[in-house]
């Protein structure tokens, strides 16, 4: 039986009392947070405070709590002590989800962002294992064991995953559209029938020129068709596979990957892909002084440029610090053409953001020529490169990239046939493509809005104050909360068909993802028995000193400032 109360229910009536803390207006966690308001007093939990407040005070109750510092906790303690009970947080993931720094025991604040504080020696192990093998069909198997344990654990309970969609001409065929919302697309995979050319809408300025600035999601676009590296993404698994590369050999104790260049890999000026090109490109990316978007992240995994060498015309050598599960990405960054570049630097210098012939001359399926860049008005056109021969597509013509400004024009072109592709950042619903003819494209999500959990909360954490005083009580009441998530109300009702209900803190679109796991159910009297299986009775509480009083447990709602999320400018 539902509990049902009235307006003059008396708060021990309730199993327990919550405060929700939740973002100014307009964010969507305090659209969660509203909802939840709603929800918990259905299966006992009280709602005593809803209080509105913006991240200026969020931060020091959770990442930003001084943890070990005189007078205060070596932990992030509960709300009421300073700290926070549970929080509304999203994450911006990558194709290869890597959840080291958050749910892993080292990574607990202050030494990392694991801000739920949880510490699993199992989930530990595992994530090692998943972190440092380079075996694809053994890595995915070790991701869904760690995703079986977060969804069993819970210290995240996951809500939504939110896809992006893109209106496509009916004619234009090949694109995939979670592999376009990660800049790993495949345009050699791209056609239109009956179509010589394929038009892309953006609603932002196109600004970057090379590869060495790019930080742009839109620029991305164009240089990801002009730039291809060593491997790229299937279109069919999403995993790595050589492109420029033809193939490759794993050392024994997995830290060399040697590769051997594709033989029919050719810049768009004819000349031949070397090792020397893919060495030199590598050596530029790590130039401190360039400040390249790869530049922290290859010094991270290489000691220096020493650790990547040309073996001959035809062979490279990578040499990791450690074993990398996903080194093959790294070698996906795009290879410049080492005797056009070194000479363009030995005349200009290090100014690698102006738009160059000799910096975007292409290794990929597409090549620009710079006269065909309008800076003025925002498009690029890319033609076919005259010397791609590793795959047999047949390519357009053209592909333009154009700034049109406004959701609504973007529609229009669409509908009248000047533009095929309406861009995912353009925040469009289906609804908005009903009345044309247009196929909507969605990209599987890589991004989670969740619930986090303090789990060194006493109730919901530990458990060591619920009623059996245990961790398996504390698991019982986050199953609960899970289950009183109405995920298909706020995926239908609330946010029109653009989030599918979450699983787990590995959202759909990354390589991995376990589709046999089912979303918590919303089922409110399942949730009654959970929290009555930890113990609780109505008129049941206690505290810290062991008096009779109301639990106060206080949701946190963070602001959609999502965590590592994608800049588009």
């Amino acid at each position: 039986t539902i509990f049902t109360f009235s307006e003059n229910t008396n708060e021990n009536d309730y199993f327990f009392s919550i405060n929700l803390l939740s973002p100014n207006p307009s964010c969507c966690p305090n659209v969660y947070a509203h909802q939840m308001e709603e929800e918990l007093p259905k299966i006992g939990i009280n709602i005593t405070h809803h209080e509105s407040t913006g991240w200026g005070n969020i931060m020091p109750r959770t990442w930003g709590y001084p943890v070990g510092e005189e007078g205060k906790f070596d932990y992030i303690p509960t709300y009421e002590e300073g700290g926070y009970d549970i929080l509304f947080v999203g994450w911006y993931w990558k194709l290869d989800w890597d959840p080291t720094g958050l749910f892993d025991s080292p990574s607990i604040v202050p030494n990392g962002d694991n801000v739920y504080q949880y510490n699993n020696p199992e989930f530990d192990t595992k994530l090692v294992e998943y972190t440092t093998e380079l075996n694809d069909e053994v890595r995915i198997e070790k991701a869904k064991e760690l995703q079986t344990i977060l969804y069993e654990d819970l210290p995240a309970i996951t809500m939504l995953y939110f896809e992006e969609i893109y209106g496509c001409n009916k004619n234009v065929k090949g694109i995939d559209p979670t592999l376009v919302i990660n800049s790993a697309h495949r345009s050699e995979n791209w056609e239109k029938i009956n179509g010589e050319n394929i038009s892309w809408a953006i609603p932002a300025e196109l600004t970057e020129y090379s590869i060495f600035i790019q930080e742009s999601y839109y620029d991305k676009l164009w240089m990801n068709c002009v730039y291809y590296g060593l491997f790229k993404r299937s279109q069919e698994t999403h995993l790595m596979e050589p492109v420029i590369a033809k193939n490759y050999t794993i050392s024994e104790d997995k830290k060399v990957i040697r590769v051997d260049i594709n033989p029919n890999a050719y810049f768009s000026n004819g000349d031949k892909v070397t090792a020397y090109d893919v060495d030199y490109t590598y050596e530029l990316f790590m130039t401190k002084t360039l400040n390249t978007p790869y530049y922290k992240e290859l010094t991270n995994l290489f000691e220096n440029n020493d650790s990547i060498r040309a073996i001959d015309d035809d062979t490279v050598e990578f040499k990791f610090k450690k074993p990398y599960a996903f080194a093959l990405s790294v070698l996906s960054h795009g290879i410049i053409n080492k005797k056009l570049v070194s000479k363009y630097i030995e005349e200009n210098g290090y100014k690698l953001t102006v738009l160059d012939q000799a910096l975007v001359t292409s290794t990929g399926p597409y090549m620009l020529n710079v006269s065909e860049f309008n800076t003025s008005k925002s498009i690029v056109t890319l033609r076919p490169n005259p010397y791609w021969s590793i795959t047999e597509n047949n390519p357009v013509n053209k592909i333009i990239f154009q700034y049109i400004s406004g959701k609504d024009t973007a529609i229009s072109a669409l509908a009248n046939g000047t533009i095929d592709i309406v861009d995912s950042s353009y925040s469009a619903k289906e609804t908005d493509f009903e009345n044309i003819e247009a196929n909507i494209l969605k990209a599987k999500s890589i991004t989670t809005e969740e619930m986090a959990i303090n789990m060194k909360h006493p109730i919901i954490g530990t458990g060591e104050l619920t009623p059996l005083g245990t961790a398996e009580a504390a698991k019982k009441i986050r199953k609960a909360i899970s289950h009183a998530v109405p995920r298909e109300t706020l995926t239908e009702k609330i946010f029109y068909g653009t989030a599918i209900p979450g699983v787990t803190p590995m959202p759909e679109g990354c390589v991995g993802f376990d589709s046999s796991l089912e979303p918590y159910s919303y089922d409110l009297n399942l949730a009654i028995q959970l929290i009555e299986e930890a113990g609780f009775t109505r008129n049941t509480t206690t505290d810290t000193t062991g008096n009779a009083r109301l639990l106060v447990i206080t949701l946190i709602s963070i602001c959609y400032a999502v965590i590592l999320k994608r800049k588009k400018k």
